[in-house]
């Protein structure tokens, strides 16, 4: 992946964890969640701002649950995005395909 990493190839702790499902409340860092770096959060403006859009309390520093709707609408407000905003979407879409096969959600745990 360009802009995801798993907690393995994760250097530090200034990552959005993107955990399958809904979180537990006390687990981070695991081994199926893909993590983004806090840095290309914000130089990639377009992508949050997709997400905030579709869901207004999103918190970059709390947790945040999306649905396969939510993440579907988020999607559709990328293709007006930046080519960046694209390619991320696109790196987290391919894990949250596999997500909702099983979970109703996946949580973003900011930083």
């Amino acid at each position: 992946m360009k802009y995801f990493v798993t907690n393995k190839e994760r250097q530090g702790t200034c990552y959005h964890e993107f955990y399958k499902g809904k979180w537990d409340g006390k687990t981070f860092w695991r081994d199926d969640s893909i993590c983004l770096h806090d840095d290309v959060l914000w130089e990639c403006s377009g992508f949050e701002e997709a997400i905030r859009t579709v869901i207004s309390s999103y918190d970059p520093f709390g947790e945040t649950e999306i649905t396969q709707c939510q993440w579907e609408e988020i999607g559709r407000l990328i293709e007006d995005k930046d080519a960046m905003s694209k390619e991320i979407y696109a790196e987290a879409n391919m894990w949250a395909g596999g997500v909702y096969k099983s979970h109703d959600c996946f949580t973003i745990l900011g930083i």
